[in-house]
């Protein structure tokens, strides 16, 4: 999306050799498309939030609608919806996997690297070795790549809709009022997904912080957001520093992709 300002000025600079009323015309067009679009992605966002919360409806205190994201306030909204559902859906596989896992269940994998682990999801994960601990953050670049550089289109320029993913979206044979309330559950189970996971993070780090969970969630003494901590390397020497590096390239190219097809 950087790229936008120096296009704009040579777009600008071939302009000036126009007649002014014809550079007018296309600035005025331009400006009042741009208006409609975000009108009109205004108008979808408070559509979906009374129907996601009737009670509380829009709120958006902090005004993120109008933070510097997007080239306008239509691409900015779309990249937050799209941000909310993608990460709803992580919440729900971590809400769920965390309960699998703290049961001890290992689908009859018992002599994995996780086994003396206990039935502590987090003392679970730092037993992994480092290669799988790559691997999974690589998968997951590869996924998120994908949505990135999708062929049908991105999200930002209104080519698809927030939360579209080209490897696991499929045809369907529901209509537009189906799709739109399956969209609403979605939503509302992903937030209420991102504050079970963060109950239980929360509980395990600070015994007694959740008191519906007091005693039920094993404690954790390491750190959740290092999650390489004891295994940590500024240069990648083994197959797990380099598998995250990829994914760094890999997040880093899709943005740059993703801001270029923008531009165009």
């Amino acid at each position: 999306m950087k790229v936008a300002p120096l296009l704009l000025s040579l777009v600008c600079a071939a302009e000036a050799f126009q007649a002014p009323s014809r550079v007018s015309s296309k600035i005025s067009s331009s400006k009042l498309s741009s208006s409609v679009a975000d009108d009109e992605s205004m108008d979808d966002l408070k559509g979906i939030a009374a129907a996601a919360n009737p009670v509380v409806k829009y709120f958006d205190p902090l005004d993120l609608v109008n933070a510097p994201i997007g080239n306008n306030r239509a691409e900015t909204i779309a990249w937050l919806r799209h941000a909310e559902i993608k990460h709803g859906r992580v919440a729900m596989a971590a809400f769920v996997g965390y309960c699998v896992q703290a049961q001890g269940i290992t689908w009859g994998l018992d002599g994995g690297p996780w086994a003396a682990a206990s039935n502590s999801p987090e003392a679970q994960w730092d037993s992994l070795g480092e290669d799988f601990k790559g691997w999974i953050i690589f998968t997951v670049g590869l996924l998120e790549f994908a949505d990135e550089v999708d062929e049908k289109g991105h999200y930002l320029t209104g080519k698809k809709e927030p939360g579209r993913h080209p490897i696991f979206q499929r045809e369907t044979n529901k209509n537009a009022e189906q799709l739109a309330e399956g969209r609403i559950k979605e939503i509302n189970n992903g937030r209420l997904a991102m504050l079970g996971i963060m109950g239980f993070v929360s509980e395990s780090s600070v015994p007694g912080s959740v008191p519906v969970l007091n005693g039920k969630i094993a404690e954790y003494a390491g750190n959740f957001w290092a999650p390489f901590q004891s295994d940590f390397q500024m240069f990648p020497t083994n197959e797990a520093g380099v598998a995250a590096s990829a994914y760094i390239a890999l997040f880093v190219g899709s943005v740059l992709w993703s801001a270029r097809r923008n531009d165009e």
